[in-house]
């Protein structure tokens, strides 16, 4: 039977329903449109076509208000004040003011890109990596060879039912076209680094990642999204994922935006039969982050396994969304998603599970965890169970609450302090769905990420 939990708590109250908003202001408008000039593959009928779609879908829906229902805990107010521009140029910015708290990954191929363009200087070689193995920036794909892309791009990414589908697709100027051929392997994981940036007035950016995998094909793939202190901009990208038959893609996302920037991102993945997509998002930092993430198990054993946490302080905002569409029999998709919050923070959590009616002997699980540190965060969850089979296994659950006063009083009595005793705790709390990763050199790399972040929330509150 379809089922609804709605769990919130605000300043040690539960039940309490947000306050509907007015539609904001659009920034993106005509003006916007017109400071963007030419884009690559903007002379081929097909690309042009469904950027010019995406942008009028934009102005005439406008942004998104807390009226529409997968909208209703993000508060856009303050983006929809921020006057942006096309961002600065990547060869513009001093990359050398970025505050490298995101180390990258060991003996990975690393691939940046700065304001949403492509920094070679930046990368390592895409030479080498084998037949049946395509790493290129967009851009060059969307001038050079557009018709590869067409049939590709835009597949499974809906501007029609995504806002941020329909600004990416609308925009778009640069990103990573990753193509890995049936029965080929991308034998080093590809460790993405996305660097915002920002000048006098608040820049937005675009970047477009399409990855498609072959037949029995398999790639390990990490997206970090970090920025230059102090600056207000927008980060708006949009993963698009095909799993082929047999294939197997692991992605993880690591969100480390500055306190003053917007994060909007989604991933939009598409599995077939006996696929695995396994992803993990790390979400740690911008005044406003929300990730979405669009799983559709397209045919007979697809698989989906999407994790996640997110960690606040502050005044900091965390909105996590996820649809995962079992369209097919004996598929498979399971989640957990833990946030920690403290300040006055405020998380929020999403969750559908849909089964359609020929979806017999699906199997779908989620979860999601909140750990409150203090009175003042606020935490919002609705996961949502959509059946419409009989013979299926899904069950949804949510739950709230702050450190547990007998686990600290047993650990006090072993002689470990309470600061200590705490930051324990919460390690335990995260760690525990950071240990689904499957890809060991990234659970490790998560892993230091999340105490990195611990022994700063540490260092703050001592001072």
């Amino acid at each position: 039977m379809p089922g609804l939990i709605q769990l919130k708590r605000h300043k040690g109250r539960l039940g309490q329903m947000p306050k509907v908003s007015s539609l904001p202001v659009n920034p993106f408008d005509s003006s916007y449109c017109s400071a963007v000039g030419g884009l690559p593959g903007a002379d081929v009928a097909g690309i042009d076509g469904l950027r010019q779609n995406s942008r009028v879908i934009c102005n005439s829906q406008g942004l998104p208000s807390s009226k529409q229902e997968d909208w209703k805990y993000p508060s856009l107010r303050n983006l929809s004040r921020t006057p942006f521009i096309p961002a600065s140029r990547a060869d513009d910015v001093d990359v050398g003011q970025v505050p490298y708290t995101v180390p990258f990954l060991e003996d990975a191929l690393k691939l940046v890109l700065v304001n949403g363009e492509f920094r070679p200087d930046l990368s390592d070689s895409l030479d080498r990596l084998g037949d049946g193995v395509i790493v290129k920036p967009l851009a060059e794909s969307l001038s050079t060879t557009p018709k590869k892309l067409q049939g590709i791009i835009g597949a499974i990414a809906d501007p029609e039912s995504s806002f941020i589908a329909a600004l990416n697709t609308g925009f778009m100027e640069d990103g990573l076209f990753i193509l890995v051929g049936p029965g080929k392997e991308i034998k080093r994981p590809l460790h993405i680094v996305s660097i915002g940036a920002s000048g006098a007035s608040p820049g937005s950016f675009h970047p477009r990642f399409v990855v498609e995998l072959g037949k029995g094909s398999g790639a390990v793939i990490v997206e970090s999204h970090i920025g230059l202190p102090g600056q207000s901009y927008l980060t708006n990208v949009l993963t698009e994922v095909t799993v082929g038959e047999a294939a197997q893609l692991n992605h993880y996302v690591h969100v480390c935006e500055d306190v003053e920037a917007f994060h909007l991102g989604q991933s939009v993945v598409s599995v077939r039969d006996d696929g695995r997509y396994e992803s993990f998002t790390f979400s740690e930092g911008a005044r406003l982050c929300r990730r979405e993430v669009k799983v559709c198990l397209q045919a007979e054993n697809a698989g989906a396994y999407v994790n996640g946490a997110y960690v606040l302080t502050a005044k900091q905002h965390s909105d996590i969304f996820s649809e995962i569409v079992h369209a097919a029999p004996n598929t498979t998709s399971n989640q957990m998603i833990k946030g920690v919050l403290g300040g006055e923070s405020f998380g929020a959590f999403q969750g559908k599970i849909h089964v359609a009616r020929n979806a017999q002997k699906s199997d779908g699980q989620q979860s999601h965890k909140a750990l409150l540190l203090g009175s003042g965060p606020e935490v919002n969850c609705k996961p949502e169970l959509e059946i419409f089979a009989d013979d299926v296994k899904c069950s949804h659950g949510a739950s709230t609450g702050e450190i547990d006063k007998n686990q600290l009083f047993y650990l006090a009595s072993r002689g470990i302090c309470e600061k200590e005793a705490r930051a324990l705790l919460v390690q335990g709390f995260v760690n525990e769905v950071i240990l689904r990763i499957v890809n060991e050199r990234v659970r490790n790399y998560i892993l230091d990420i999340a105490k990195l972040w611990l022994a700063r929330q540490s260092s703050v509150n001592n001072g």
